[in-house]
């Protein structure tokens, strides 16, 4: 049986700088908690829509800033990129540099493709849980929207949020 050991968030943080100064990488990739590349394929126009109608309601509804595709650094499952991430202005603030990875914001979101396996999403979810986040809301294919805590899904958000999706981004 083969052990693969679980990289330090030190030796990730100096992978994930490594990695971001390659020409020859596209732009849309993760590290898992092994320091492995996860490549995805380029978002198409409907889901990178949806993401930015997401996160402009989430700064209407919660103040803050909320930014598509930031890199968050994970407890357990290395460093991942969700769709959508929210933090309040002091949150921000306290970011020391352009290329910090972010840990543990309160919110993020993460939009399903018709890829997307629901054990590598239970698996995400689960480690940005186990991170610090407050609140996962996950967006179906169909326009479901379930909120997860660390207790398990829930009808409404911690947060009050009060998410209006467009009909005509889903199929």
């Amino acid at each position: 049986m083969l052990f693969r050991s679980i990289l330090s968030p030190e030796e990730l943080s100096r992978l994930w700088s490594d990695l971001a100064g390659n020409d020859q990488l596209p732009d849309w990739y993760e590290l898992t908690e092994h320091g492995e590349l996860i490549m995805s394929p380029r978002p198409e126009t409907r889901h990178q829509r949806l993401c930015t109608q997401i996160a402009l309601q989430l700064q209407a509804q919660l103040g803050g800033e909320a930014v598509v595709e930031a890199a968050v650094l994970t407890t357990t499952a290395g460093i991942r990129v969700p769709d959508v991430i929210w933090m309040p202005e002091s949150d921000w603030q306290k970011i020391s540099s352009p290329e910090h990875l972010l840990e543990a914001p309160p919110l993020v979101v993460e939009v399903l493709s018709p890829g997307n396996r629901p054990k590598e999403i239970n698996h995400k979810t689960q480690a940005y849980l186990a991170s610090g986040v407050q609140e996962v809301i996950l967006i179906g294919l169909t326009g479901t929207i379930e909120y997860v805590h660390q207790d398990g899904v829930h009808a409404t958000s911690r947060f009050n949020l009060n998410l209006t999706l467009p009909s005509q981004l889903f199929s």
